[in-house]
């Protein structure tokens, strides 16, 4: 059965984004000595990823900035890759609110997540990966949906901004998976949710 895995940066103090969406905490985007464990990490998960779930905000960054920046002259290697990655991988994007994902391979579900997640883990094909978004991944997390967390924590801390663990109403005990450093002392954690009992 495919499983559904988190996938986020987040700083050491649990935010993803500062109070008005900053990502000037991270290593510049541009050197590529800096990201490239971070990198190669990312791409081993897209390996075994054949869809992508946004929420609303990422999905509408990801449509304006992703399609043109496989052209773009100042993008990197890695951008590049990813552009023609994002454009081919199906995309789910769950929002109640868009009225149309009209972005290659994508789609919009409106309605129940729970079933529609229970739907997709039931057809063949790789993982699910919440790619973005610290509120789909605290609506996945509230209902019970994530099979793996990998959380990259960087050597910041940022005092405010989007947390990634806000609003749950039960605890979640988890089993470390791994855990690995990264070059420029940055994280990789991976846990899997404990099964009860």
């Amino acid at each position: 059965m495919r499983k559904v895995v988190l996938s986020m940066t987040m700083s050491l103090d649990g935010f993803t984004a500062g109070p008005n969406d900053e990502m000037d905490w991270l290593p510049p985007f541009g050197d590529e000595e800096l990201w490239k464990d971070m990198h190669q990490g990312m791409w081993d998960q897209l390996r075994v990823t054949d869809t992508l779930i946004l929420g609303l905000k990422t999905y509408q960054i990801w449509e304006n900035y992703w399609p043109a920046a496989g052209a773009n002259p100042a993008s990197t290697k890695n951008d590049i890759e990813f552009s023609r990655y994002a454009e081919e991988t199906q995309k789910i994007v769950f929002s109640t609110t868009l009225e149309k994902a009209g972005w290659k391979n994508s789609r919009l579900v409106k309605g129940n997540i729970a079933e529609e997640v229970a739907r997709l883990k039931q057809q063949p094909g790789k993982d699910l990966l919440i790619a973005g978004g610290a509120g789909i991944a605290q609506t996945f997390m509230r209902l019970g949906l994530i099979d793996e967390y990998k959380l990259l924590v960087q050597p910041v801390m940022i005092g405010s901004g989007k947390p990634l663990f806000k609003g749950l109403n039960t605890r979640i005990k988890l089993r470390l998976l791994a855990s690995t450093m990264l070059r420029p002392g940055v994280v990789l954690l991976d846990y899997e949710p404990r099964k009860p009992g």
